[in-house]
């Protein structure tokens, strides 16, 4: 069954590419902020629920991140031992104060226990041909010998903005977020990264 969306009137990302995306779909990006990393997200999510000082008088303060391998259950389950007050609630981990929820959104494939992340889903919507699987598979290979270990989400995250940028051949998707994510909207397609996000996150 799918979740409700969340209204967030606050959000926290991992990256600058989430950020420019959300702006981008109509977000107040003054309301965005990166904290570079699925850790660094979680950190400052732990941090707000153990504050007496409130970031909102009342609403939703939303901490977007990836389910990468973990999944929700491995996020919940390693999140529950520190806090107990802990609503389980797929894709959402909350909890409230008052008028005030902060709210975990774990985004991932919603037939695998949202595994993976948002590039995971990105990824099926691309139609790739052989010469630019290719240029991925050597790439990955690469990597792997050069990290020793990649995540689901690295390759996925490798596979993506490789297969934009190929499709693409602008130079300058290398270095601009911004330019990135105007390629991407225009492969893709603004409705279909609409749909995405809004089955998480309410687009208002």
């Amino acid at each position: 069954m799918k979740p409700v969306a969340i209204s967030c009137d606050r959000i926290f990302v991992e990256g600058a590419t989430e950020k420019v995306i959300l702006s981008k779909l109509g977000f107040n990006e003054d309301n965005i902020e990166v904290r570079y990393g699925k850790e660094e997200v979680i950190k400052e999510f732990k941090k707000y629920l153990s504050s007496s000082i409130s970031i909102l008088k009342k609403g939703n303060v939303c901490f977007v991140i990836d389910g990468d391998e973990e999944g929700y259950k491995g996020v919940y389950d390693r999140l529950k031992r520190d806090i107990k007050a802990l609503d389980y609630s797929p894709p959402y981990i909350k909890m409230c104060k008052d008028n005030l929820c902060y709210v975990l959104v774990v985004i991932g494939d919603k037939n695998n226990d949202f595994k993976g992340c948002i590039e995971t889903i990105l990824l099926e919507k691309l139609k790739i041909d052989e010469k630019i699987n290719d240029v991925i598979h050597r790439v990955l290979e690469y990597e792997q010998q050069k990290v020793g270990r990649l995540s689901m989400c690295d390759r996925d995250k490798i596979r993506f903005y490789l297969s934009i940028f190929l499709l693409s051949g602008e130079p300058t998707l290398l270095y601009l977020s911004k330019r990135f994510t105007e390629e991407l909207f225009r492969i893709v397609g603004e409705n279909v990264i609409r749909n995405i996000i809004t089955y998480f996150i309410e687009i208002k």
